[in-house]
């Protein structure tokens, strides 16, 4: 039963049942709700076919954009003969043939320390020292303390640089196979590591340089632990970049290394000559730790600010020394101090230091001074000292003293017995000419010469054969993008068919054949057949570049011809397709609409935001089938209600017929009773 209010329905009259009511309400749902189904039922099929209409246009509209831009025109192809190099170029660029030379590539810096380890763990000094070097334009001073493992020094390194300068540990075989390593993290010369004494410039004047005698000289000891004083001779009167300028000049301070037979054998081992700040500066290093100064009447006008090497002194006591009278015996080397009788009672602290200091400065090879407020700063021309207690009163001065019991080495000292450097590839920068023109940089990626080019440079090239780089129009952009659209216009267009058609025959009809928005799509794409330019012989139109309609109303595309008529004439494929910039009545600057911008902006008024006419459609669609949901729910409620109602008077009916009946049933017992009786 449909209603299921009264199960007893009809027992009265078995005429006003739920079978009639159930029939009469089917006969009320044929009339007022399945006409509202059958338009739900469209509603749903237009929203799935809209849909696919929608990702058609779409995928037809891809190609169509990026004809519409102007990069598919500048688009470029490149060729690379040799494998010095790779190249990529970007859109744009003229073509050309480009001359690479690779002179040398960058690298980075890698050095070695010469004392080796039996395992990483090994404690690399029993003593405190110091570890100096200068890289990208900074100095720093790693404090290695006694007992501090190798690995623990490696990761130091790294740390203090934030990973510009590494700390390997390298397993390289024997007896004690660890070595460490410090290398750069990268390529190019202000990458290289200088360790020892340094002197740096300000950049290089760009201005025309002549250095004669007594202008510049540098000074440095040689093989032996000599000074050598080698005067700079100069002349570089043309003018030039402060680069090219710096280069010059550190060549010329090479070439007098190398003239002299006691300093020659050092150059770009333990003496050497780089630059930094992009090549403009110089940096004079001695990795012995040696000091280094500068002289001469131009040392200033070549941006030297500094003459001189920084020297740390062999010691500098922390503490001030007291003051009265000192008790113990230290030894310096092997010469004894006893305190007691060098200091008095009533002694200032600055009196007691000073006489520590002078009997110091009487020790052969030995000096000291104080620093006037009572500490001792000490250094050694042999760049050591040993100083050592010779009693518990003697240890305890040395602390009071704010010395350093025990052996203590300059740089130089420590460099030639722990350190022991050796510099296996110095970082340089890349050198290279492109077309004849030379270049350095740092790294091999290169991006910065002409904009719209990167190398990347792979090796050196032989003296006289060149990487060339071949640059050429790329039309395959263009080619794929058309190929594209027609292959995205023959999957539209079959279905703008099947959805718009009309059999006037059978009268069937496609679900938009009435919907002039989705019905003028065809016509709207098939207009830019029509579109044209030029005039005559130069008539231009999508047949000239092999597109045209069969009478199947699918789309050909002749390859061959496309790709001759771009060959031929890229600019006027440009023209056509995206447009050209022309000059109006006015004399401003106006773009005309090749066809593919034209449909472009058809296709985006289709589908682009939300005021496409196929975003505007299916908005309609969605508010109808939220309407039709609701005249459903109406309609069903009406019909519950007066169905309701129905069987409510029914069952009333229904009762008053079973009264009648049951009176009538008496009446006719009653005569049935007489009836017999009579008999």
């Amino acid at each position: 039963m449909a209603m299921g209010k009264l199960s007893s329905l009809g027992i009265g009259s078995s005429v006003l049942n739920y079978d009639v009511i159930d029939k009469l309400k089917k006969a009320d749902e044929k009339t007022m709700v399945a006409p509202i189904d059958k338009k739900m039922e469209q509603n749903v099929e237009k929203q799935k076919e809209l849909v696919e209409i929608t990702t058609l246009i779409s995928n037809l509209k891809a190609p169509v954009k990026n004809l519409s831009d102007y990069s598919p025109y500048i688009a470029r192809t490149s060729n690379v003969t040799g494998d010095a190099i790779k190249a990529s170029v970007g859109a744009g660029v003229p073509i050309q043939d480009i001359k690479i030379d690779v002179e040398s590539m960058a690298q980075g810096d890698i050095n070695e320390v010469g004392t080796k380890f039996s395992s990483r763990d090994d404690a690399f000094s029993k003593r405190d020292i110091k570890l100096k070097f200068f890289t990208n334009g900074k100095n720093y001073t790693i404090d290695i303390k006694a007992g501090m493992s190798v690995g623990d020094v490696a990761q130091a390194i790294t740390d203090a640089t934030k990973g510009e300068v590494t700390g390997i540990i390298m397993k390289t075989g024997g007896a004690n196979p660890y070595q460490l390593m410090i290398n750069s993290k990268n390529t190019g010369e202000d990458s290289r590591i200088y360790f020892g004494s340094i002197i740096t410039s300000n950049p290089i004047p760009s201005t025309p340089i002549s250095l004669g005698e007594g202008d510049f000289a540098l000074n440095i000891k040689d093989k032996n632990g000599n000074n050598q004083t080698l005067n700079i001779i100069f002349d570089m009167k043309e003018n030039m970049s402060a680069q090219d300028r710096a280069e010059a000049l550190k060549n010329a301070i090479k070439e007098a290394i190398k003239d002299n037979p006691d300093t020659k054998d050092l150059l770009d081992s333990d003496i050497n000559i780089g630059l930094t700040d992009n090549g403009k500066s110089l940096v004079f290093n001695d990795r012995r730790g040696y000091e280094i100064s500068l002289s001469g009447n131009k040392v200033g006008a070549l941006g030297f600010e500094s003459i001189q090497s920084q020297q740390d002194n062999l010691l500098e006591s922390n503490v001030a020394v007291k003051s009265g009278h000192l008790e113990g015996i230290i030894n310096i080397g092997s010469v004894p101090l006893n305190l007691s009788k060098m200091t008095k009672k009533g002694n200032t602290s600055e009196q007691n230091a000073k006489i520590i200091a002078d009997a110091i400065e009487n020790i052969a090879g030995m000096h000291a001074k104080t620093d006037g407020a009572g500490k001792l700063i000490l250094n050694s021309e042999i760049g050591e000292m040993r100083i050592t207690p010779q009693d518990d009163a003697g240890k305890q001065a040395i602390k009071e003293l704010g010395l350093q019991q025990g052996l203590i080495q300059n740089y130089s000292k420590i460099e030639s017995e722990v350190f022991k450097f050796k510099n296996l590839q110095s970082a340089s920068d890349a050198k290279f000419t492109y077309n004849g023109v030379s270049i350095r940089r740092p790294s091999n990626e290169i991006n910065d010469v002409i904009n719209g080019v990167s190398l990347s440079l792979q090796g050196t090239t032989e003296p006289g054969k060149p990487a060339i780089i071949s640059i050429g129009r790329d039309n395959q952009a263009i080619i794929d993008n058309i190929k594209e659209f027609v292959k995205a216009y023959n999957e539209l267009i079959p279905k703008l068919d099947e959805v718009t058609r009309y059999d006037p025959e059978t009268r069937i009809a496609g679900i938009f054949n009435g919907v002039g928005d989705i019905r003028m799509i065809r016509s709207s794409i098939n207009n830019l057949f029509s579109y044209t330019m030029g005039g005559g012989g130069d008539l231009q139109s999508l047949v000239k570049y092999g597109l045209s309609i069969d009478d199947k109303s699918k789309m050909i595309l002749d390859e061959a011809k496309l790709s001759s008529a771009i060959n031929a004439n890229p600019q006027q494929v440009q023209d056509f397709f995206y447009g050209t910039d022309k000059k109006n009545i006015e004399g401003k600057e106006v773009h005309q609409d090749g066809v593919f911008v034209q449909l472009n902006k058809v296709l985006a008024g289709l589908v682009d935001g939300s005021n496409a006419k196929l975003k505007v459609y299916e908005d309609s669609l969605d508010r109808d089938a939220k309407n039709l949901t609701k005249d459903k729910e109406n309609a069903m409620n009406l019909l519950k209600t007066r169905y309701d109602i129905m069987a409510d008077r029914f069952a009333a009916y229904d009762n008053q017929i079973a009264k009648a009946n049951n009176s009538f049933n008496a009446v006719q017992m009653m005569i049935d009773q007489s009836v017999a009786k009579k008999k």
